[in-house]
């Protein structure tokens, strides 16, 4: 029989969105976006009728979390059909007088296994052969990691599936410069000789594919997006261990909100609309950051305020920059900008006439700035 198991991670519930400036409604729905996916993820993992549904480390933000959070996120894993396995991370690291854990261990349900020593924990008592080896972090930064103690078990519990669940690095594909995040090495991973190591703390999934087949590891990524550096949908893994040695990941895509962070040179109307139409095909669950450059006919210039209140109209959020987008010049837009036979009108006319756009752009610009 093979186990099938949830591998998600990096909820960060409770996370604030402070650092942008969102309007508070907008916070708010980021903030419960939260912890809806962590909901609809245990409701997938049911239907797909897994047997284990692991965390691998930051379910919380941090470790001052309020009360109806912390029982929030305990009923939505306690709901779960099977054993729920729970890491703590660098972000919600364990200590023994946490209010934090004290509290999500009083509302867990008796399915919920709370990994917070560095031990084997067997799942015989849950109808599971299967053991699991543990890394959880104790502080939020560590130049070390915390599987050693694998290393120095003098014999394993038997079992068919020996899982590791680790929080941090590993060295070569999640970038750790000051390798203050538990660095790991992929040759310390294989040693170990355990079936399949289940990863957190890196917000990209690993490997970067819908599907993968025999890997040491994987990274879930984190389950919902959460900033302009985190291009991608949200996501987790289902992750099937058979009866040999063969391991097979599949991608859940988890994520309710979208965020787009976009540079684009444009020239006409028509690409600044198919642009508009990409950016807000998905509507009220995206969020834009928009930086235009390049060059447009007087009349599209000007609507470019109308463009930005159209798509703040169909998107969450927008951030929108056209401080680099600039009016084409030419005979028709020198004639209605200045006076005929003013200083301006001529040396724009006498470029227009030379053909050289490049220069009539750069002059127009430079008296932009010197009537400021």
């Amino acid at each position: 029989m093979a186990l099938k198991v949830f591998h998600t991670g990096d909820l960060h519930l409770g996370m604030l969105y402070l650092s942008r400036g969102y309007p508070e409604e907008i916070r708010q729905e980021l903030m419960e976006a939260r912890f809806q996916t962590l909901e609809q993820m245990v409701e997938k993992a049911n239907q797909e009728e897994c047997q284990l549904f692991i965390v691998a480390g930051d379910l919380f933000e941090r470790l001052k979390i309020k009360e109806e959070q912390i029982l929030r996120a305990a009923q939505a894993l306690s709901g779960f059909s099977g054993v729920c396995a729970v890491l703590p991370g660098n972000h919600d690291y364990y200590t023994p007088s946490s209010f934090l854990w004290e509290r999500f261990r009083e509302y867990s349900a008796d399915n919920i296994v709370l990994l917070f020593d560095s031990r084997p924990y067997s799942l015989k008592d849950y109808g599971l052969d299967a053991v699991l080896y543990p890394a959880p972090c104790k502080v939020k930064h560590s130049q070390e990691n915390n599987i050693k103690w694998i290393f120095d078990l003098p014999e394993r519990p038997e079992a068919r599936w020996h899982i590791g669940l680790a929080h941090g690095t590993v060295e070569g594909y999640s970038p750790d410069f000051n390798r203050n995040y538990f660095p790991m090495r992929e040759e310390e991973l294989i040693s170990l000789g355990l079936h399949f190591w289940f990863l957190g703390h890196t917000h990209g999934r690993i490997p970067d594919r819908d599907e993968f087949v025999n890997s040491t590891f994987a990274y879930c990524g984190t389950p919902e997006p959460d900033g302009f550096d985190c291009r991608h949908e949200g996501s987790a893994w289902i992750i099937l261990l058979d009866d040999g040695v063969n391991v097979e990941g599949k991608t859940v895509v988890t994520g309710s909100y979208r965020f787009k962070d976009l540079e684009k040179t444009v020239s006409t109307a028509e690409e600044i609309e198919k642009l508009i139409r990409q950016l807000t095909e998905k509507g009220k669950s995206t969020l834009v950051r928009l930086k235009l450059r390049g060059t447009l006919p007087r009349e599209d210039f000007e609507n470019r305020h109308n463009w930005r209140e159209d798509m703040k109209e169909r998107l969450l959020y927008l951030e929108w920059d056209d401080t680099q987008l600039q009016m084409e010049i030419n005979q028709s837009t020198i004639t209605g900008l200045f006076p005929e036979g003013s200083f301006p009108y001529l040396l724009l006319e006498r470029l227009a006439e030379g053909g050289n756009q490049k220069a009539l752009q750069l002059a127009y610009m430079l008296m932009k700035e010197v009537k400021k």
